[in-house]
């Protein structure tokens, strides 16, 4: 496409006089290709326009910039006071408005997107409707996977990356696609220029407020993607969340769920949770639906739910919703269960913040009644400092035995997210409990101390889930909660147990 006609009507000044061919749009310098239009965006650690030169030299042909263009500069330069504004419809019209080809579900929320996704995308298969999925999992169509150079998987990619899988994913067959849906993104503007079908709230609660500054703001962002729905795009609201309350009471076409509210569309009459999975019965606006997952615990219903519920919006039929939530297996790293050859539970969990941390915790107490709960967790760095001290204290109070390590420091010493941590911990009243910073030796003398008494004890290894790395400083070194305890069941060493 020309870039006259890519920009013909958005907000970027007269035309230039260049009308190069525009074969992408790209916002890392390292990723430019011949014919892309660069994007100089800024950054929470560099700004785009210092990278300018690396990507002329690997062969932009425009550049979208907050800033005029500077002397010595000749190709055509787009200047928008804000450049991620338009960078959405821009990427849209380039890649063919894929979005319009797909029936689109955006997932919003604290907690529960990746596992909503993921079910979703399964009763979505049921029905004939192939389903590409975007998030913190990966960007996964079927048995391929996108853009896996990337450094960081972000759950809610830029605007170039999000219209180009969308049509990549299209062109590979999908015809929906199930993503997640940050806060980060939807205030950054990255699904700007994108339409859903559905658009589904889950839950608010304490994460990113290093970011948004309070939990309005967050709720705020949250809600703007619900402004972007096509027309006669449906909402799901989780009626049993303050926040979900006060956001069904603004929007129209709503569908809303619950797991405590009787009154809303969507509950579980009855329901039979245990370590096996999930059976419940669904009363739904269209009717009763039998439900059967391998999923497991309360907060994994309230996941069911809010996937029951995105069916309702589609219509899609029950015998398929059924199916797909019945075929879809545990979701990587969401309450996993881990069988290394041990005698006693051990799950895996990405709970990082203090909502999820306590459901994971409540949640195993009900499925392994009579047992005590062993607990390893942190907290990251270079994140929201603010919710390290109720972790602590969180763990504290509904674990028996915790033990404290690192997760991700990033740019931060270990040891002082560790002692806002045991600020929590001292303050629940807890005493067994131990800090060790290694988070390979954690593991080890948590699975040790459990198999002293296996019969006493179930363990939850919480914080990582999926995650493969261990960010320390800028280095990604290579970590594995799953490997590790592994390695912990077949006796690896303990140091300090």
């Amino acid at each position: 496409m020309r870039l006259r006609e890519l920009i013909a009507g958005l907000p970027l000044g007269p035309p230039p006089d260049a009308d190069p061919e525009i074969t992408g749009i790209c916002h890392d310098s390292r990723r430019v290709r011949p014919g892309d239009l660069y994007a100089a965006l800024p950054g929470a650690r560099f700004d785009g326009l210092d990278f300018v030169p690396q990507a002329l030299e690997r062969g932009a042909v425009a550049v979208l910039a907050a800033v005029e263009r500077p002397a010595g500069v000749e190709l055509p330069w787009l200047r928008c006071d804000q450049p991620r504004a338009v960078l959405g419809p821009l990427a849209a019209r380039l890649y063919g408005h894929p979005d319009r080809r797909l029936v689109m579900a955006g997932v919003t929320g604290t907690n529960g997107k990746s596992t909503v996704v993921a079910l979703v995308a399964a009763l979505l298969e049921a029905a004939g409707l192939p389903a590409g999925r975007i998030g913190t999992l990966g960007y996964v169509f079927r048995d391929r996977r996108y853009l896996d150079e990337l450094d960081e998987v972000r759950t809610t990619p830029e605007a170039p990356d999000l219209f180009a899988l969308l049509a990549a994913m299209a062109d590979d067959g999908a015809r929906a696609v199930v993503m997640e849906v940050s806060s980060h993104g939807l205030d950054q503007g990255r699904v700007e220029g994108a339409g859903f079908d559905v658009a589904a709230f889950t839950n608010l609660s304490h994460d990113h407020l290093d970011y948004h500054g309070d939990l309005e703001s967050y709720f705020a962002a949250k809600s703007r993607l619900f402004d972007q729905r096509k027309a006669g795009g449906k909402a799901v609201v989780n009626a049993g969340d303050p926040y979900g309350r006060r956001l069904a009471s603004s929007l129209a076409d709503t569908v809303t769920y619950s797991a405590t509210e009787d009154a809303a569309d969507v509950v579980a009459a009855e329901a039979a949770l245990d370590l096996r999975g999930i059976r419940a019965r669904v009363l739904t606006p269209r009717g009763p639906l039998a439900l059967h997952s391998p999923l497991l615990g309360r907060y994994n219903l309230e996941n069911l739910l809010a996937a029951v519920a995105v069916g309702e919006a589609l219509e899609l039929p029950h015998e398929a919703v059924a199916a797909g939530l019945a075929q879809r297996g545990t979701v990587r790293g969401r309450m996993e269960p881990v069988d290394a050859g041990q005698d006693f539970p051990i799950l895996i969990d990405f709970a990082h913040t203090p909502a999820a941390l306590e459901a994971a915790l409540t949640t195993l107490r009900e499925l392994v009644a009579g047992r005590r709960i062993l607990l390893v967790f942190g907290c990251g760095g270079d994140r929201d400092r603010d919710k390290r001290r109720p972790m602590g204290e969180l763990a504290g109070r509904l674990a028996d035995r915790v033990f404290a390590t690192s997760d991700n420091p990033r740019g931060e010493d270990p040891q002082a997210i560790l002692a806002a941590v045991e600020e929590g911990l001292k303050a629940s009243g807890a005493r067994g409990y131990r800090i060790v910073a290694d988070r390979r030796q954690a593991i080890r003398q948590a699975v040790a101390l459990a198999r002293s008494e296996s019969r006493r004890w179930a363990l939850l290894v919480a914080g990582k889930g999926h995650e493969e790395e261990q960010i320390v400083g800028r280095r990604r070194l290579p970590f594995s909660d799953r490997q590790e305890i592994a390695v912990a069941v077949a006796g690896g060493e303990v140091d300090g147990g």
